[in-house]
């Protein structure tokens, strides 16, 4: 099973991780900041178009993030 990694940043600056399978479900997701990995729960939404989004809980600040990404990339 091929599984991709996509990040982007928390606007606390923790970075956000989350593990897709190859049809775009995620798998896990994590936060890291200053040196510390935290379980960041996360989802797929709208995984079966040409742009996707990811969204996360963050285990740091608690805000709830949202971005989007290209099915292509």
């Amino acid at each position: 099973m091929s599984a991709k990694v996509v990040q982007t940043r928390c606007e606390c600056q923790a970075t956000l991780f989350a593990e897709l399978t190859a049809d775009r479900c995620v798998v896990g997701g994590y936060a890291a900041r200053a040196g510390k990995r935290e379980t960041a729960p996360a989802h797929s939404i709208n995984k079966d178009g040409a742009n996707f989004d990811v969204g996360w809980l963050c285990p740091y600040c608690g805000r709830n993030v949202m971005r989007t990404f290209a099915a292509t990339a």
